[in-house]
């Protein structure tokens, strides 16, 4: 009869362990439910973030090439303005030089002109003086 109080005992403390058992199952699976749900929508979340980046990059990279391509044509704008100064600046120097050769070439002969003048006047009067001479 002990024994089977015990054996009573044995099976209840079972079933008790069984029921225990089973009660930790279903909330461990209630759990692990739980969790594929939330693994599943970080999963989605992580999908849409890894698309959002995806587009983002090639959004950045769009932007980047055009600015590059915007960088460089400027840049050989630049350059070629930069050339076309450097060209005007002889151009100018050299209508500079050339004004002031045509400046001098004027006054030159306007200086011989004069001259010419100053020697004909010297001219005159000198036979004015030899005819004057000669009348007296």
């Amino acid at each position: 009869q002990v024994s089977q109080n015990e054996l009573d005992w044995f099976h209840q403390d079972s079933e008790t362990q069984m029921k225990k058992w089973q009660q930790e199952k279903k909330e461990n699976r209630e759990n692990l439910k739980a969790l594929r749900g939330t693994v599943k929508k970080h999963l989605d979340t992580n999908e849409r973030y890894l698309k959002a980046i995806d587009d983002k990059e090639k959004q950045y990279n769009q932007c980047l090439n055009t600015f590059l391509e915007t960088s460089n044509k400027f840049a050989n704008e630049k350059g070629k303005l930069e050339e076309l100064i450097k060209k005007s600046q002889n151009d100018s120097q050299e209508c500079e030089k050339r004004a002031v050769k045509a400046e001098v070439s004027v006054l030159q002969t306007w200086k011989e002109t004069e001259i010419w003048k100053l020697k004909c006047t010297i001219a005159k009067a000198e036979g004015n003086l030899r005819i004057l001479k000669a009348l007296s």
